[in-house]
C-alpha cells in the first residue's frame, strides 16, 4: 500500500463513502493468528458475564492515574494469589509534556516490583506509548507476561503492517511541511497541526529513529528476559489472560476496534458530541491527486491565455494558499484514524466492571453502541448490549483525554448513575480540550466524582491547576503528588 493510496483511504473514510467490501470481515479472529512470542501459553478466558465471573470481593482492585502532562498512563491492580497482579495500560505524553515521566515509570516499577502480568497498549499515538522509548532502560529491568495490542499491530497481516507504514509516511511528510511553515514566520495553527503529525510519529529521536518506533520496539521486544506472548485484538475477540489472572476471577471483554475500515474511518459525529466548538474542526481531507497524470503538465505546457485574467504568478500564489487547508485536514484525519484503532475493553472483577476506552473516536464508538454504522438498516439505537455494559459500569476512563469526539453523548446518557471516572489530561494541549460540556455530563452521571489528573501536582516545578478543582472525595493522592488513587 502506497503513501497515496493511504492519503485516499483517509479521505475516502472521512467523507463516509461506503467501500464495496471488506477483505477483513471474513477474518478469523485475531487471537487464532494474531499471538506470538515466548509467553505461556493457555486457553483463551471467558467475557465477563454474570454466569461465568467468579465471585469475589473487589476489594484491592486498585486504578493508579499518574501526571505527566497530555498523555495516558494507568496502572491497573488486581488482588490475586499469592500477591497482588498488575496491568499496565499504556505509557506516554506528547503534547504539555510536564517533564514527569521518568520519576512517574519509577514509581510504577516500584508500584509493580518490575512485575507486570498485562501490558496494554490501547493505540500507538505518542501520547500512550512514548514512555516506552523515553524509559527503555528501566522497562528492561521488568517481566512481562503479555503484551495486548489492537490488530492494526499484528506483523503478521501484511495489510495492516503496510498501512502503518505509510500513515507514518504521510506523518512525516506533514510533518516536514509544518516544520518549514513554522520556519518562515510564527504560526499557531501549524504548531498545533505539528503538534498532531509528531503524535503518530513521536518526532525524530536519538541516531535518526522514530521516537515511537523505539517505543514499539520495547513493546515488542524490550522487557527482562523471556520475551511476553503477543495478542492482537479486534472487536469480539476472546482475550488471553495470564493464569494468575484468570485464577483470580478477572475477565475482560474486547468492544473495539472495529475490523471494518469503513468504520475505522469515521471520524466524528457532530449531533454526538457535547457542543463541539468551530475549533474543533469536523472538516474532511481532500484527495492530494484529484486528477489523473494525463492531464497533468508543466508551466512551458500552457501559453499566457489559460492563466487569465489572473496571471501565472497570481494563480500559484492563490493555489499555495489554499494548500495549508489540504495539509490540515490530512493531518487531523491522520491523527484520528489512529485514535479509531483504540483498543476499547471491559474489565470484570469482583462484581464490578471497568471501562477504558483509550481514545476510540466515533466508528469505534459506533460499532460498540449500535452494533454497526448509525443509521443503517439494524443499527439506529443502543443494542442491548451496549445498554447492559454501560448500566452496570462502575468506573469510567474518560476517552480521549475529555475531547468532544471521543465520548458520544448516547454513551454517558446510558452510564450506571453513581459510576465513577479519571480523566487524563493538560489543558491548552488541543483546542478546548478537555471539553467542559462533556466534563460536566460525565460528573452529573457521576455525582461529582470524576478525577482529572491535573488535580495533583507532576512535581514541584508542575503544580496542581487550580481551575480542575479539588479532588473528589472518592479518590486519593497518598504522595500528594504524580498520581491519583481509586481503590474499591
Amino acid at each position: 500500500m502506497t503513501k497515496t493510496s493511504v492519503s485516499g483511504w483517509i479521505s475516502r473514510c472521512s467523507t463516509r463513502e461506503s467501500a464495496t467490501s471488506s477483505p477483513h470481515r471474513n477474518r478469523k479472529p485475531a487471537r487464532s493468528a494474531g499471538s506470538v512470542g515466548k509467553g505461556p501459553s493457555q486457553a483463551p478466558q471467558a467475557a465477563p458475564s454474570s454466569t461465568t465471573a467468579v465471585t469475589k470481593l473487589a476489594s484491592g482492585l486498585r486504578v493508579r492515574m499518574y501526571r505527566i502532562g497530555f498523555g495516558d498512563f494507568f496502572l491497573l491492580s488486581v488482588p490475586a494469589a499469592p500477591g497482588v497482579s498488575h496491568i499496565l495500560i499504556d505509557c506516554g505524553v506528547h503534547a504539555k509534556d510536564l517533564g514527569s515521566m521518568r520519576a512517574a515509570v519509577t514509581q510504577m516499577a516500584k508500584d509493580c516490583g518490575n512485575r507486570l502480568a498485562l501490558v496494554i497498549m490501547t493505540h500507538r499515538h505518542a501520547d500512550h506509548i512514548s514512555g516506552f522509548g523515553s524509559c527503555a532502560d528501566i522497562f528492561a529491568q521488568i517481566e512481562v507476561e503479555r503484551v495486548w495490542m489492537p490488530w492494526f499491530e499484528n506483523p503478521g497481516d501484511q495489510k495492516a503492517v503496510a498501512f502503518q507504514a505509510s500513515l507514518v509516511a504521510m506523518a512525516g511528510h506533514l510533518g516536514r511541511q509544518f516544520q518549514a511553515r513554522l520556519a518562515a514566520k510564527p504560526d499557531p495553527e501549524a504548531e498545533q497541526l505539528l503538534s498532531m503529525a509528531e503524535n503518530i510519529t513521536g518526532g525524530l529521536g536519538l541516531a535518526g529513529i522514530a521516537a515511537n518506533q523505539k517505543a514499539l520496539n520495547v513493546l515488542h521486544g524490550g522487557f527482562k528476559g523471556s520475551q511476553p506472548a503477543h495478542d492482537y485484538y479486534k472487536a469480539g475477540d476472546v482475550p488471553t489472560l495470564p493464569p494468575g489472572l484468570a485464577a483470580a476471577g478477572f475477565a475482560a471483554e474486547i468492544l473495539g476496534p472495529p475490523i471494518d475500515d469503513t468504520l475505522i474511518g469515521q471520524m466524528t459525529n457532530k449531533n454526538q458530541q457535547y457542543l463541539a466548538g468551530v475549533t474543533e474542526s469536523g472538516d474532511q481531507p481532500e484527495k492530494l491527486k484529484p486528477f489523473a497524470n494525463a492531464f497533468r503538465g508543466k508551466r512551458d505546457d500552457y501559453g499566457d491565455k489559460a492563466f487569465e485574467p489572473y496571471g501565472y504568478d497570481r494563480m500559484m500564489g492563490m493555489l499555495d494558499g489554499a494548500q495549508p487547508d489540504v495539509m490540515a485536514a490530512q493531518a487531523q484525519a491522520a491523527d484520528k484514524t489512529l485514535n479509531n484503532q483504540s483498543l476499547v475493553i471491559l474489565f470484570s472483577f469482583g462484581g464490578k466492571n471497568l471501562l477504558f476506552a483509550g481514545d476510540a473516536q466515533w466508528g469505534n464508538w459506533e460499532n460498540f453502541l449500535y452494533g454497526g454504522a448509525y443509521g443503517t438498516p439494524g443499527h439506529t439505537q443502543l443494542t442491548a448490549k451496549a445498554q447492559d455494559i454501560l448500566g452496570k459500569i462502575d468506573f469510567y476512563k474518560v476517552g480521549h483525554h475529555g475531547s468532544a469526539n471521543a465520548t458520544p453523548k448516547d454513551a454517558v446518557k446510558a452510564m450506571r448513575i453513581g459510576c465513577v471516572g479519571m480523566c487524563s489530561t493538560q489543558e491548552h494541549a488541543y483546542n478546548e480540550v478537555p471539553r467542559a460540556p462533556l466534563l460536566d455530563a460525565l460528573r452529573q452521571r457521576m455525582n461529582d466524582q470524576l478525577a482529572r489528573s491535573d488535580q495533583v501536582a507532576a512535581g514541584a516545578d508542575a503544580p496542581a491547576n487550580p481551575d480542575a478543582g479539588a479532588l473528589p472525595k472518592a479518590f486519593s493522592a497518598p504522595s500528594h503528588q504524580l498520581f491519583i488513587d481509586y481503590a474499591f
